[in-house]
């Protein structure tokens, strides 16, 4: 039976998928939005609209400060506690399972069908088949999101390496939530350098945007340090279980989640109004940012949610399969709507909303094959 802690976390991590895909609904209609139809991989979203909307640009900005380094952070709250109950080996292969095998499937069948419609933007009448076969060579395999796969699954088989090597280090890292929840202040600063010492020097290295890969496996560059810390963090702060008075009402997240909200509310303004011309500023305030929204939110979380309703409880649980089968829908949706003169606004509540119907009517469908027929299905989505 799942607890109101599990449920908290189970709904801050459906509100991180939620996020994602409103991240993606609205990123055609963005003013900062560009299309480049000589290579497709240089635009800013797969779909650009020629109408856009101002407020999308911070919407997106602000979801780029903290989400994905949550994301991270949650994946890897259940690590240490899965690993002791299963096994280095069992763990491995579930992993593998969960992770390895959608990587695949998306990168080879859903993230060529979501980039197809970037071809036909640029007025290129590639027939599917002949993008589909290109795909993996000339086009250059883009892997959209499916990156966050392949990137938790090499965090995960390194963290399984590294105790084996360290078989006492579980023990050692329960020390870590009690320190949290005690010295909390001392914690976040202590999380900050870590942070700043994650981000800095690959930001001088490869720039803030610049994406990296070898064949599919793409990642952003300037945040492969960021990516780790958080889930580490993730690792370590649930090294004593969900259960720890860390994730409680009355721990630490959940009594102080307003000042970080705050702090980060003040970095993001000046990260938007002051830095946009002095880089290495840019890159303090959105560390500022990605701590101080990372430890709100997670905090509101803990501290409000208590019982949720079942019908929610089914989304929480169709959320991983929302995330591996949205873009698609987005995609294709967004080219669709190119014609049509609606506004920036309505087209993109149009696609978040019909790609949230789609996706969990999907991954309901999915689950729902019997278990027999294909016995995997239930165990990655």
């Amino acid at each position: 039976m799942k607890t109101r802690n599990n449920q908290a976390i189970g709904l801050l991590r459906l509100f991180l998928t939620l996020s994602v895909v409103m991240h993606h609904s609205v990123l055609a209609y963005c003013v900062f939005g560009h299309f480049d139809p000589r290579h497709y991989l240089l635009s800013t979203a797969p779909v650009i609209d020629r109408e856009r909307w101002g407020g999308f640009d911070l919407l997106v900005r602000w979801n780029d400060t903290y989400f994905m380094m949550l994301m991270f952070f949650v994946s890897g709250l259940f690590v240490l506690p899965s690993l002791q109950r299963k096994g280095a080996s069992r763990y491995l292969k579930d992993r593998l399972l969960r992770l390895g095998l959608p990587f695949t499937a998306c990168v080879t069948i859903i993230m060529p069908v979501a980039y197809y419609p970037s071809i036909l933007e640029t007025g290129r009448h590639i027939p599917f088949p002949s993008f589909w076969l290109g795909y993996f060579g000339r086009f250059h395999w883009p892997g959209g999101p499916a990156w966050f796969l392949w990137y938790l699954l090499l965090l995960d088989i390194l963290c399984v390496l590294t105790l084996l090597l360290l078989p006492t280090l579980p023990q050692r890292l329960a020390v870590v939530p009690d320190f949290m929840n005690r010295h909390a202040r001392s914690a976040a600063c202590l999380i900050m350098i870590a942070a700043f010492a994650a981000y800095l020097p690959f930001v001088h290295i490869f720039g803030p945007e610049r994406w990296l890969n070898l064949g599919p496996f793409f990642v952003q560059g300037s945040r492969i340090g960021l990516y780790a810390l958080f889930f580490c963090l993730g690792c370590a702060a649930g090294a004593a279980g969900i259960h720890h008075p860390l994730f409680q009402r009355d721990g630490a997240l959940a009594r102080h989640w307003l000042l970080p909200l705050c702090f980060g509310a003040l970095s993001f303004g000046f990260l938007i109004e002051e830095s946009r011309n002095l880089p290495d500023i840019q890159a303090i305030f959105l560390v500022f940012c990605c701590m101080s929204f990372c430890i709100a939110l997670t905090g509101m979380f803990v501290r409000y949610v208590t019982i949720v309703p079942i019908w929610v409880e089914h989304l929480m649980g169709d959320a991983y399969g929302v995330y591996l089968l949205h873009y698609a829908t987005v995609t294709w949706a967004q080219f669709y709507l190119l014609p049509i003169s609606w506004g920036a606004v309505p087209k993109a509540a149009f696609v978040l909303s019909v790609t949230l119907l789609s996706s969990f009517l999907q991954t309901r469908i999915a689950r729902s094959v019997p278990f027999r027929s294909v016995p995997f299905i239930r165990r990655v989505i």
